[in-house]
């Protein structure tokens, strides 16, 4: 860094600038705190989340695997393609301390056993139904999850921030106000000594 000018007109300014920096720093260490105190939140929500829905999804591969020892995977294709049950994602945006999160409202409609379910496997219907009764949690999931992963970015940058101005920029600056004062002081005392001679010289 270029050294800095020994003025009085410099040490104010870099008061200021100090003065500005520690407020940012105040703020944003609030901000990362805040963001921790929400990742912490969601990270229990995904726990409790997955640990309802890993036995369902179990359940569902299961009743699945079961019905492919029954009918020929061909059939089992031509059934799911028969069903009229749809999945549409309205996508919006929320905020948390100013990160932009997707918020995902999912509209479910229609029968996804229009093929009927009398000659089928009644795993392969088990399953198909309690697969589509679990997708608005599985989408729910996958929400939180990337919200998660957008707050443990965040708070990696306001961290990395935080810690600038912590350890590099604010030091800095006082260290360079310390040198302008220190240069300043010492213009005072030769402006003294310089008084005092004239003044003996001229008998004053």
């Amino acid at each position: 860094m270029p050294a800095v000018k020994p003025t009085r007109q410099e040490a104010l300014r870099l008061k200021k600038k100090i003065k500005t920096a520690s407020r940012g720093h105040n703020l944003l260490t609030d901000k990362r705190d805040g963001l921790i105190q929400e990742f912490l939140a969601i990270i229990q929500e995904v726990i409790k989340l997955r640990g309802e829905l890993t036995p369902k999804m179990v359940e569902a591969i299961q009743l699945f695997r079961f019905a492919q020892t029954k009918i020929s995977e061909e059939a089992i294709q031509e059934l799911i393609h028969l069903s009229q049950a749809k999945t549409y994602l309205e996508l919006q945006k929320k905020s948390i301390m100013g990160v932009k999160i997707p918020h995902i409202i999912p509209h479910i409609t229609g029968d996804p056993f229009q093929y009927g379910t009398f000659g089928t496997p009644k795993d392969l219907d088990q399953s198909l139904s309690l697969l589509q009764s679990i997708l608005p949690l599985i989408i729910q999931l996958a929400e939180i999850e990337f919200t998660a992963r957008l707050l443990a970015e965040e708070i990696e940058i306001t961290r990395r921030r935080v810690n600038a101005l912590e350890y590099v920029i604010i030091p800095e600056m006082k260290q360079n106000l310390k040198s302008i004062q220190s240069s300043l002081d010492e213009l005072t005392r030769q402006e003294k000594v310089t008084i005092m001679k004239v003044k003996e010289i001229l008998g004053l």
